[in-house]
């Protein structure tokens, strides 16, 4: 699969820019009744090409299958100790997916939002048929959460705001590049690495022991 894109079943989104990833996807993942609402939207009637476009989950919302927009229903991912978007996820990786855009996944309830938000540090600690680390975001409709394992640099630009979120005490947190300093810093409650700003067009964020950070970033300046 190539520009494989996840659909869950939130907030259907509203940002253009999401709309357009959509419909230049070739591959579309919806989280069960994520495909009633990309049918409701109307989006692809405004498209020379459909996707191929996946239902994954354990049927209870995906309602229907029309003609001018089919769906393949993927069964067997029915394991209710995990969410429909993980189903999602590892369908992808099944496919030799390397690359993934989560779309859908904020908005409507405050614990699925914060729930998917922590799965990425599940996600990207999969691997890709090809032995390839899983290369993930979730973009919600004011900007994108990119999990970081190691010490990245990240594109950016002057003002772009910015926010640190720690899922492991032992995680040790360095930035360069933003407004406010951050040196050697375990960053154990959640507000403590938020409301930082990009100088320029990049930034780096150090990382030393074990652990996932969030990194979100949004699409506007301040």
């Amino acid at each position: 699969m190539k520009r494989t894109i996840i659909l869950a079943n939130g907030q259907f989104p509203r940002r253009e820019e999401a709309l357009q990833a959509m419909l230049e996807a070739e591959t579309l993942i919806c989280c069960d009744g994520a495909y009633n609402k990309l049918v409701d939207s109307g989006l692809f009637t405004r498209a020379a090409q459909l996707p191929q476009v996946f239902v994954i989950g354990d049927g209870d919302s995906f309602s229907r299958v029309e003609a001018s927009f089919p769906a393949t229903f993927v069964p067997g991912y029915t394991d209710q100790e995990t969410n429909d978007l993980t189903k999602a996820v590892k369908y992808a990786v099944s496919q030799g997916v390397e690359r993934l855009v989560i779309l859908g996944a904020s908005g409507l309830r405050e614990d699925h939002t914060l729930g998917n938000i922590s799965l990425l540090a599940q996600y990207c600690a999969m691997t890709s048929l090809s032995g390839a680390p899983l290369v993930v975001r979730l973009y919600t409709d004011y900007g994108f959460f990119t999990p970081l394992t190691s010490t990245a640099t990240l594109p950016s630009f002057a003002r772009q705001q910015v926010s640190l979120f720690s899922l492991d005490e032992g995680l040790t947190v360095s930035v360069q590049g933003l407004k406010y300093p951050i040196v050697n810093r375990q960053l154990h409650y959640w507000w403590e690495g938020t409301l930082n700003e990009a100088l320029g067009e990049t930034f780096t964020v150090s990382l030393v022991g074990k652990g996932t950070l969030l990194v979100y970033q949004t699409f506007v300046a301040k």
